[in-house]
């Protein structure tokens, strides 16, 4: 697996979704809905606002022409199809909500619905997407319908996480586009700059901005997670350390079977248990330090020693 460094000066926002197109998306939607929220009371919300929304714009279109592209559409997906078969019941809970602000008569109403229900609930996958896309593009910054936008934005993000997978829910980056992966980048960067100019605005009381960000997608996006099956009183390597880690990293180990493991620091991936490890009891979870498994300084692999004679171990190690 590859490593995703995390640091004072590392864009975390581009780190956490180079994997995952998706995830750039969620990340893009949570912050962009953030400040339209509080763009009409707080200045600086108006200035990041302005500064990352043609950025997410662009990225969520090249994203929908991506998935057109690569053929991802084709055969049938169940929860698409779900979602699809259930959107004409969000759609009128969408335009009843709309209606509630502006009449149906209206040219505002009419501009978020030209032909009114139909390319939204009928025609073919990627069409009705795009009429989802148009429809969040032409209610804009409209600050009466926050709340709503918010709703068919969650949709929408539904439908594309639908669209591009099957029975996973994580969109890789497998299938490059230059475009695509250029605007993900370029969201990355100004959503990097709107912490800048937010922890500088709220810099008395930094916590005033975190409701700007997923702060849950990017912890869970940023961590690394090993999944080991150890043969009985056999040492497996868990994780090549190829970066220097501080004495006080962590790391979440799960023994999900019924055998004690014996995790240590070793100068090599076949490297055996020495006098200084950490037990992990049988069917249990915690977290331990790096310093207690060995000589952080010179030895690079973490390996796992399964002590029991008869059960193969089952591992999860996650590096907090």
């Amino acid at each position: 697996m590859a490593k995703k460094p995390i640091g004072l000066l590392v864009n975390r926002f581009e780190v956490a979704s180079r994997d995952s197109f998706n995830v750039a998306a969620a990340i893009g939607a949570q912050h962009v809905s953030a400040l339209h929220a509080d763009s009409a009371t707080v200045p600086i919300a108006l200035v990041c606002y302005n500064n990352v929304k043609p950025k997410y714009d662009a990225y969520m279109a090249a994203r929908v022409a991506h998935l057109a592209q690569t053929g991802s559409q084709v055969g049938e997906v169940l929860t698409l199809q779900q979602l699809l078969d259930g959107m004409p019941t969000n759609v009128e809970s969408w335009q009843i909500s709309i209606k509630a602000v502006y009449d149906a008569k209206t040219v505002r109403f009419i501009e978020m619905f030209p032909k009114g229900k139909s390319v939204l609930n009928r025609g073919t996958q990627i069409n009705r997407i795009n009429a989802v896309e148009s429809l969040l593009t032409a209610i804009g910054s409209d600050a009466a319908l926050t709340a709503v936008k918010g709703k068919i934005t969650l949709f929408h993000t539904a439908l594309l996480t639908a669209l591009t997978t099957k029975d996973d829910a994580k969109s890789t980056t497998v299938t490059d586009s230059t475009t695509l992966e250029t605007t993900r980048i370029d969201l990355c960067n100004e959503i990097e700059g709107n912490l800048g100019l937010l922890i500088n605005n709220f810099k008395k009381d930094t916590s005033l901005a975190a409701k700007y960000f997923d702060e849950t997608l990017l912890h869970n996006s940023l961590q690394m997670s090993f999944d080991l099956k150890i043969k009985p009183l056999c040492t497996k390597k868990g994780i090549k350390r190829t970066f220097k880690i501080p004495i006080t990293h962590q790391f979440q180990i799960n023994n999900r079977s019924n055998t004690s493991l014996k995790v240590f620091i070793a100068l090599t991936k076949n490297g055996l248990v020495g006098l200084v490890f950490v037990t992990v009891p049988p069917m249990s979870a915690g977290v331990y330090d790096l310093i207690a498994m060995g000589d952080n300084d010179t030895k690079k692999f973490l390996n796992i020693f399964n002590m029991d004679d008869k059960i193969k171990a089952d591992i999860t190690i996650k590096v907090l």
